[in-house]
């Protein structure tokens, strides 16, 4: 069925006549007439009864009305969904997991207000592969550690890294139990060196890029890990110092943006960074 006869059609049955359902629409009665006769070809049924007095739907009128509506209002709702999605502006973010809970919803609030009808991709990586993923034009905007002597992106802020454990004598269990965040990460390399150098034994019982896993093996006691001070929920107990302890790096977390400093016209990535470190 062709959907503006059915617009015509719905209108003839709000109006009750061809005249005033005429005069809503701006066309001539004529062309309304046209319209309904060319529905009723279609669907080889009698929409109408029409006599010098009146218009009275006929039984098969009445059955395709509540259609109609239907009808109309999906073709509506698709039509505004795709012309809206057309005109969005969709930005690629990339942050790691560790920052994800605390950083990340910071980023897309500040987007949302700014930019107004954006649709928002988040991808979650370790820092190393986030920078790929910029650099080779996948991802708009990333949040990523940082190491200490580069001018890499604008500055957020800096975190401690700090040991997390459930137990305190866990951390007298030799060989040590670790669950840490994938070798990509600036934490597990400085554990793992670390450790070998002070001679302690451990065994990595887990990599894993996703926080909450390493939270919830440390919440059971099945082994410590580390990460930003930041990303660890209350219950968990922490320390930035263990004695015999490697020591813990601070990771300067910084936002980049693919292609140069400014997101869209107006919006700088200084402005951003100013927004979510307030």
């Amino acid at each position: 069925m062709d959907i503006e006869l059915l617009r015509t059609f719905v209108v003839v049955v709000d109006n009750g006549s061809f005249t005033r359902a005429a005069s809503q629409i701006y066309r001539s009665q004529s062309a309304i007439s046209m319209q309904i006769k060319r529905l009723e070809k279609q669907l080889d049924r009698q929409l109408f009864h029409r006599n010098a007095r009146s218009l009275k739907l006929s039984l098969d009128g009445r059955a395709l009305v509540p259609y109609a509506r239907k009808l109309l209002k999906l073709h509506d709702e698709a039509m505004d969904n795709i012309i809206n999605r057309s005109q969005a502006r969709n930005i690629r973010i990339g942050c790691p997991d560790d920052f994800s809970h605390t950083l990340l919803p910071d980023l897309i609030e500040i987007l949302r207000r700014k930019i107004p009808k954006v649709h928002i991709t988040s991808v979650s990586a370790n820092s190393n592969i986030l920078r790929q993923y910029l650099d080779n034009g996948e991802l708009d905007i990333t949040i990523l550690t940082r190491s200490e002597d580069s001018k890499e992106g604008v500055l957020l802020r800096q975190e401690q890294g700090v040991w997390l454990f459930k137990d305190a004598a866990i951390l007298q269990q030799r060989p040590l139990p670790l669950a840490l965040l994938e070798p990509g990460c600036k934490f597990h390399s400085s554990v793992v060196d670390g450790l070998e150098k002070a001679g302690i034994s451990y065994e990595i019982v887990c990599d894993a890029s996703n926080c909450g896993l390493l939270i919830e093996l440390v919440r059971r006691n099945y082994a410590i890990s580390v990460m930003a001070e930041n990303a660890v929920p209350d219950d968990i107990s922490t320390q930035s110092e263990v004695e015999g302890f490697p020591p813990l790096p601070v990771a300067q977390i910084v936002i980049c943006l693919r292609g140069g400093n400014q997101l869209i016209e107006g919006i700088s990535l200084e402005s951003i960074a100013f927004e979510m470190r307030v």
